[in-house]
């Protein structure tokens, strides 16, 4: 993606530290995340943006939405667009991995050194299978 959409963004100018709050919650938080979005609400590269922070941007306000939001939409707990193919994440491959191996009656430590996570991960994934 061409990073040309960049300078037509409307955070250009915009103080940076306004897209990074300064605390995680309270009225300071709310009240600093609703001016960000207001900047992004008006920006006529929005989209563009959001596509490229949910992949890129783990922190702070981005494309109209904060990390938490960028989070659930990679996670496609938001609606995927339609058309829109989503690719797995290297760490949900990994994961793949991992449950084809426990199922295959691979050791955790086997499956941990393996996928290169810890015992706890492999753990985890095992919990997974039995629920």
């Amino acid at each position: 993606m061409n990073g040309d959409w960049r300078a037509r963004a409307a955070c250009v100018g915009e103080d940076p530290e306004l897209f990074f709050p300064v605390v995680e919650e309270g009225p300071l938080c709310e009240d600093q995340v609703a001016a960000a979005k207001a900047v992004c609400g008006r920006c006529p590269v929005r989209d563009v943006c959001l596509e490229w922070s949910t992949t890129y941007i783990h922190v702070g306000i981005a494309g109209g939405l904060t990390a938490e939001e960028r989070r659930a939409a990679r996670a496609e707990t938001i609606a995927p667009r339609p058309g829109r193919i989503r690719k797995p994440s290297p760490r949900e491959d990994i994961r793949a991995a991992g449950l084809a191996l426990l199922e295959q009656g691979e050791s955790n430590n086997d499956v941990a050194a393996r996928c290169g996570v810890t015992g706890r991960t492999v753990e985890r994934w095992k919990a997974a299978i039995s629920a």
